[in-house]
C-alpha cells in the first residue's frame, strides 16, 4: 500500500524519494506474483523430466535393473516420492512413496497439462501460505516423450520451501533494485524540480519581506520549460511590482511635499486673485487686456492646489448622500462653466433624481465640462471675442436594468491616442500645458466612491463621450 505523504512533517525531497521507492517496490511486487508461479511450475516441470530420464535409467542395458538404493537417492536428490510413467497405455510404478501408518497425508492433484495462468498463480501463491506436510501428486508429459504421462510425488513443505528461498531472493533484489532505482530517480527529480522549486520559494519569501530590495527579484535560468516558465513570469511580477512601489513611494514623497506647499500656495494665490481684481479697473488698456489672462491663469493654478490637496481622499464612507435632481445639478454645473462661444444642452429629464453627494457629485461633473470647455477652447474662454458658436456640451441620461447611465458628449478635437492610454492616472492623464492630470481621476474616484463607473465611451476628431454608469436604489 502506498503510504499516505500529507503531512506537513515531510519535505518536498522527502516525500519524493518515500514515493518513488514506494512505487517502485509495488510494481516490484506485481511482478512477483508471477514470478513465483513462473519458478513452481519450472520446478515441477524439471521433477517430471528428471522422473522420465530415471526411469529410462533403470530399465539399463541388457535388461539389467538399477540396484534401489541408486534410485532412491536419484529421487532424493530431485525431491520426488514416488514415480508412475505409463508408456502405450501400460502403467509402470517405479517410486512408491513412504506413508506415515498413522495416516495418509492429503494429497493435492496438479495436472501441468490443462493448467491455465490463473490456476498457476493461485495454486503456487496456495503453496507458499501453506503449513504442514501434505502431498502434491503433479501429472506431466515429458519434453521429448510427448506420448508418455509421468506422474510424481513430492512434497508439499519441501516444494514450499524452494518457492520461499527463491521468493525471498526476488524479494530482496526488489528492493535492492527499488532502492537504487528511487535514489536515481530522487537524484534526478531533486536537480530538475526540487532545486528550482526551492529557488523559486526562496525568491518568493525574500521578495515578501522586502520587496524594496532589487537584489531580491528572482534571477530566471535558460530553461525553455514549465520552470523555466515560471521563473521568467516571477521575475517579470516581482519586476512590475519593485517598479509599482518604487513609483508609488516617490508619489507618496511628492504627495506629502506637494500638500505642504499646497496650503500655504492657495492663501498667496488667493491674495494674488484679490489684488488682480483690481486690475480689470486700471485705466491703461493693456493691463485691462491682459487681466483676464492673469486672472484664469490664477484660477486655475489655485484649482490645481485644491485638486492636489482632495485627491486621493474620496471614500464611500465620507459622503452625503441625499437625493438630487440631476437636471438641477447639471444645470448649475453648465452655469457655472460657461463659456462665450460654447453651447451647453441640458437633454436630461427636468424630474430625474438620484441619491449621491450633491457636492461631490458636482465636482465630478464639473471636472468633465470644464476639461470639455478647454478642449474646445484650448487658448481659453477669452480666445472666443464674438457671439459665433465654435463648439457644444451635451447631457443625457437613461435608467435601464438599476442602472443609471449619463453621458456627456463634447464637439470638441477629441483626446490624443498618447493621453488616452493613461486618462485616468493621477499626474499622467493630462498633456496640455499647465494641466496636473488630476481632473479625471478625481471624476473616476468620485464616482468608484458612489459605487459606479466612469469610461470613455468615444472618442475621435469630431469629439469625445464620457459615461458615467451609477448604481440606482429602489427610490430612486
Amino acid at each position: 500500500m502506498v503510504p499516505k505523504l500529507t503531512s506537513g512533517n515531510y519535505s518536498l525531497s522527502t516525500k519524493l524519494f518515500l514515493l518513488a521507492a514506494a512505487f517502485i517496490l509495488v510494481a516490484e511486487i506485481v511482478v512477483l506474483v508471477p514470478s513465483v508461479s513462473r519458478e513452481r511450475n519450472d520446478l515441477l516441470h524439471a521433477r517430471v523430466e528428471a522422473a522420465y530420464l530415471v526411469s529410462l535409467a533403470l530399465e539399463g542395458p541388457s535388461g539389467v535393473m538399477l540396484d534401489e538404493y541408486v534410485v532412491r537417492q536419484l529421487f532424493s536428490t530431485a525431491n520426488i516420492l514416488g514415480v508412475t510413467v505409463n508408456r502405450a497405455d501400460i502403467r509402470t510404478l517405479i517410486l512408491t512413496p513412504e506413508i506415515d501408518p498413522h495416516g495418509p497425508p492429503y494429497m493435492h492433484l496438479v495436472d501441468l497439462r490443462n493448467q491455465n495462468a490463473t490456476e498457476q498463480i493461485l495454486d503456487s501463491w496456495a503453496t507458499v501460505f501453506s503449513n504442514g506436510n501434505d502431498l502434491i501428486q503433479v501429472t506431466g508429459t515429458p519434453r521429448n516423450a510427448a506420448n508418455n504421462e509421468v506422474d510424481i510425488i513430492v512434497s508439499q513443505s519441501a516444494l514450499r520451501a524452494d518457492l520461499l528461498f527463491y521468493a525471498r531472493k526476488v524479494l530482496w533484489l526488489s528492493l535492492l533494485i527499488s532502492s537504487l532505482t528511487a535514489l536515481l530517480l530522487f537524484w534526478a527529480l531533486n536537480e530538475i524540480i526540487v532545486r528550482p522549486v526551492e529557488r523559486l520559494t526562496k525568491s518568493m519569501a525574500d521578495f515578501e519581506i522586502d520587496p524594496n530590495q532589487k537584489s531580491h527579484i528572482h534571477v530566471p535560468s535558460d530553461r525553455n520549460d514549465e520552470i523555466g516558465t515560471a521563473e521568467r513570469n516571477l521575475t517579470a511580477m516581482q519586476t512590475k511590482l519593485y517598479d509599482l512601489l518604487n513609483e508609488h513611494r516617490r508619489l507618496a514623497a511628492l504627495g506629502a511635499g506637494i500638500s505642504k506647499i499646497s496650503h500655504d500656495l492657495r492663501n498667496i494665490l488667493a491674495s494674488a486673485q484679490l489684488m488682480s481684481d483690481r486690475l480689470i479697473k486700471s485705466d491703461d488698456p493693456s493691463v485691462r487686456k491682459l487681466s483676464p489672462r492673469l486672472i484664469l491663469a490664477l484660477d486655475r493654478a489655485i484649482a490645481l492646489s485644491r485638486n492636489t490637496l482632495t485627491f486621493g481622499r474620496m471614500e464611500e464612507r465620507v459622503l452625503n448622500k441625499a437625493k438630487v435632481n440631476l437636471h438641477d445639478l447639471i444645470k448649475e454645473v453648465f452655469d457655472d462653466s460657461a463659456a462665450m462661444g460654447i453651447e451647453m444642452h441640458n437633454n436630461i429629464d427636468a424630474d430625474l433624481s438620484i441619491s449621491a453627494d450633491r457636492t461631490h457629485l458636482y465636482r465630478s461633473l464639473f471636472n468633465l465640462v470644464h476639461n470639455s470647455v478647454e478642449a474646445i477652447m484650448p487658448d481659453g474662454p477669452t480666445s472666443c471675442s464674438s457671439d459665433k458658436t465654435i463648439g457644444s456640451i451635451t447631457a443625457s441620461a437613461e435608467k435601464s436594468d438599476n442602472i443609471l447611465r449619463i453621458q456627456l458628449a463634447d464637439t470638441g478635437p477629441g483626446i490624443p491616442e498618447y493621453a488616452s492610454a493613461e486618462l485616468f492616472e493621477p499626474f499622467k492623464g493630462s498633456k496640455k500645458p499647465g494641466g496636473s492630470g488630476l481632473g479625471v481621476a478625481i471624476s473616476a474616484e468620485i464616482i468608484r466612491a458612489h459605487g459606479g463607473n466612469l469610461s470613455l465611451k468615444e472618442n475621435s476628431g469630431d469629439g469625445a463621450l464620457f459615461e458615467i454608469t451609477l448604481p440606482l436604489r429602489a427610490s430612486d
